[in-house]
């Protein structure tokens, strides 16, 4: 099998389902142990393992909201009703429907709002900390599954937490807007705030704390976790907070033109653009048909990187989800003031890089045969009025006397800084002086046995670093992907789930393995840094930071007057 498809290969369950007699005299103890009351009905489970044996209880697919179909597509998510019965929780449930960019066909189905919940005792004496987890994967593609998918909890479970992971709505079925109060759009999130919610009313059935709540979360997932901290709507849903390599500030997550882009799906679907008549015709097409439209907004074959739908700033509604700029909110403090992790990987921009150098290098000669063309498609500008005036002046970077190819680790720092560090940095900085609890920031430089990079296709004699995704390799685990693999790995491993798991418990990140974990404040920006050979704090410059300030020049000018970024303090 080739590593490329590790992602989203389908395995066939290695749980078996419960059959449990309807009289309740003939139930063992263990089919006891799995039948779980919450506020919609009985449902029951199965056991699993975790990663050194421990038995755990798990049920997953558990619906949250109505299916998101017919009338309820590009609809506000309503909760899910009560069942008839035992509910079936034994085996996961589909992905939402979407293109999966690494397997390159369309999968899941639209009928997908459901969460999975595991637990070491459902009828615990002592509630224990609960962490939800909130997958990546540009708004377009992923899920919360652990089977189908790469976020296997058998890692997490080796601790004393309740792990919850869930699907939300992806690329224009959970992202559509026709910039007004007939489909204002991010529904995807909507979604999350929905099943943050079931989780506060229903995980005591489970043993979990509902007073200790940490939602946490990896790129596209972190840039949703800082959304929760955001959202009026999500006020009082959980009580911290973990962002990895995502900022609600980054270009690829807040997006300005929605309403434009769902015009032209509509026109690609034949379907008129009043806003009513729209949605009428946008929900009589068949899912399949919308997401595989939505990929025709593609406009470079060898790169598949588009970003189309996501989050947006919808104050058309009445109870906005998001009612203005991140920046403003944050520094207003209108926001959720919880204890607050952030942070970044050393070498995000090979999440860019590595597709370049995929399929024998197309994109890659590509962009040597025309950089002025394809440099603002990599920087998330292709759509900026001055764009080849910002790819001119990012040429500068470059050593004009050598080819492109032989510039990796500039290409590599160039798109770290515009698709990762520029943002994240913004958002830690704003967050260090506005946030009322302690706000912590991390820079993960381990490099791993397994890299995003390698599934992405990039040839592996090629080192790209410690790429975008990398520390998911050590922080979960399943049949597909094994986990930590080196003796290194397994230290950062256990590492990072001491300080996300004690994160959790107590609030405060703490590991025998690294020195304490000071967050920032107003006057003084520090960092934990991450390496199995070098954990250290610093009050140091990250790497990048002399890099900002010609980013900050040059892209200021490409961006909407009132939501130009505050400048860095280096």
């Amino acid at each position: 099998m080739k590593c490329s498809v590790l992602f989203s290969c389908i395995l066939v369950s290695f749980m078996c389902e419960i059959y449990a007699n309807d009289a309740e005299s003939s139930k063992s103890d263990a089919e006891d142990q799995l039948t779980v009351s919450v506020s919609q009905g009985l449902m029951r489970g199965v056991f699993m393992k975790s990663s050194t044996g421990r038995q755990v209880a798990s049920f997953r697919s558990i619906p949250y909201a109505k299916p998101p179909v017919e009338g309820l597509r590009f609809h506000d998510p309503i909760p899910a009703g009560s069942w008839d019965g035992v509910l079936d929780a034994s085996k996961e449930g589909p992905k939402c429907i979407q293109y999966d960019s690494l397997l390159r066909s369309t999968v899941g189905q639209e009928d997908c709002l459901v969460l999975n919940v595991f637990t070491h005792d459902v009828n615990a004496k002592q509630l224990k900390p609960v962490m939800v987890f909130i997958h990546g994967g540009g708004f377009l593609m992923g899920s919360g599954n652990g089977e189908t998918d790469m976020y296997g909890p058998k890692l997490f479970l080796d601790r004393d937490i309740v792990f919850v992971s869930m699907n939300y709505r992806l690329g224009p079925l959970g992202f559509l807007s026709t910039e007004d109060s007939e489909a204002p759009g991010n529904y995807g999130l909507l979604d999350q705030s929905l099943a943050l919610k079931w989780v506060r009313e229903n995980i005591g059935s489970f043993g979990g704390d509902p007073n200790s709540i940490t939602i946490f979360g990896e790129s596209a997932g972190g840039a949703s976790v800082e959304y929760q901290v955001l959202s009026p709507l999500s006020k009082g849903l959980f009580d911290r907070a973990i962002s990895q390599s995502g900022s609600s500030m980054c270009y690829w997550s807040l997006h300005p033109n929605i309403g434009e882009k769902s015009l032209k799906l509509a026109s690609l679907l034949q379907c008129p653009t009043d806003s009513r008549q729209l949605l009428e015709c946008l929900r009589a097409k068949s899912a399949i048909e919308i997401i595989k439209m939505g990929k025709t907004f593609q406009t470079w074959d060898a790169v598949d990187l588009v970003m189309t739908f996501g989050p947006r700033i919808d104050n058309e509604r009445e109870f906005p989800f998001l009612p203005a700029h991140p920046r403003s909110m944050i520094s207003a403090k209108n926001f959720n003031s919880v204890p607050y992790i952030t942070g970044l990987n050393q070498n995000e921009g090979c999440l860019v890089l590595a597709p370049l150098l995929a399929k024998g290098g197309k994109g890659m000669k590509d962009l040597e045969k025309d950089p002025i063309k394809y440099l603002p498609f990599l920087l998330g500008m292709e759509h900026a009025e001055n764009k080849a005036e910002v790819a001119r002046k990012v040429m500068n970077l470059l050593d004009s006397d050598r080819p492109i190819s032989k510039q990796l680790q500039t290409l590599e720092e160039m798109f770290s800084d515009t698709i990762m560090f520029k943002c994240i940095d913004e958002s830690a900085n704003l967050f260090r002086k506005f946030n009322d609890n302690p706000t912590y920031f991390y820079h993960y430089a381990h490099r791993g046995t397994l890299s995003l990079a390698m599934l992405m296709g990039a040839p592996p004699n090629v080192q790209l670093g410690v790429c975008h995704a990398d520390e998911l390799f050590v922080l979960f685990a399943n049949d597909l992907l094994p986990g930590p693999v080196s003796a290194d790995d397994k230290i950062i491993s256990s590492l990072l789930i001491d300080l996300w798991t004690s994160f959790a418990g107590q609030g405060t990140p703490r590991s025998e393995l690294a020195p304490e974990w000071l967050p920032m404040n107003a006057e003084e920006r520090r960092y934990l840094h991450i390496d199995a050979t070098n954990r250290v704090m610093t009050s140091e410059n990250l790497p990048f930071h002399h890099r900002l300030p010609f980013w900050n020049q040059i892209l200021d000018d490409s961006i909407v007057e009132d939501e130009k970024p505050l400048k860095n303090e280096l």
